[in-house]
């Protein structure tokens, strides 16, 4: 059986690992999944994945990189990305993977010049995105934990809008099988409240932090979506 990949882009703060595991466990403990199924490839450290069609799906991880430094391991993922995408398997994006997708496949990254957003933000889904399977049984509008400074301000050619944020920004959109997010629907509230006591910045949109988000259903129904393409 194939296994599902999860290419971690680099890792978490020691503080966020002991409340909540790194970037790759995150995702894991939102599946009800043996670990033997996943097969964990730290590209930030040299591991190269083999070709995408050797997998059942891909989740690319975020990270404490960005999609503009000068690493030979960015290039390589978004040759990786080009490849997986006329490979036609499914890939996952989440934050920095959001946007590494964006930018590999055609799109444009920037930095916002307000600093980190961080905290709780409300998302919208589009027209498409309530029909896609990516977001079923989640509401037309949900809040999110995000954390992160860059962001996407153009789609890839062929893309298709699947949710924006109050402010009318890009959080999430596919190509073909591939999907990205901007918020982190691996995250729980412990994730995030080390976050906020790292960078000490005031709450996004002074939403209420919640112990649980609907939108922590987007990793299995990505899964579940997989197995059906």
């Amino acid at each position: 059986m194939k296994n599902i990949l999860i290419i971690k882009c680099g890792e978490t703060y020691d503080s966020v690992k002991a409340a909540s595991g790194d970037f790759d466990e995150m995702i894991i403990n939102r599946l009800n999944l043996p670990r033997k199924v996943f097969k964990v490839y730290e590209i930030h450290k040299g591991q190269k994945p083999m070709h995408p069609g050797e997998y059942i799906a891909a989740i690319i991880t975020g990270s404490h990189s960005n999609v503009d430094d000068n690493h030979q391991w960015i290039k390589q993922l978004k040759d990786w990305i080009i490849t997986a995408r006329y490979s036609n398997i499914p890939v996952l994006g989440l934050c920095f993977g959001h946007q590494i997708i964006a930018e590999a496949l055609g799109g444009k990254v920037e930095k916002s010049n307000k600093g980190i957003n961080i905290g709780c933000e409300k998302i919208t889904l589009t027209p498409a995105g309530v029909e896609d399977p990516l977001y079923k049984n989640i509401k037309n509008d949900f809040v999110s934990y995000k954390s992160h400074q860059y962001y996407v301000t153009k789609t890839p050619p062929e893309s298709i809008s699947l949710a924006k944020n109050e402010a009318g920004g890009i959080e999430s959109f596919k190509v073909g099988k591939i999907y990205g997010v901007q918020f982190h629907p691996e995250f729980d509230k412990e994730t995030i409240e080390e976050y906020i006591k790292i960078t000490d910045p005031p709450l996004t949109n002074g939403v209420k932090m919640k112990h649980k988000f609907k939108n922590e259903s987007i990793i299995p129904n990505f899964i579940d979506l997989s197995l059906i393409f």
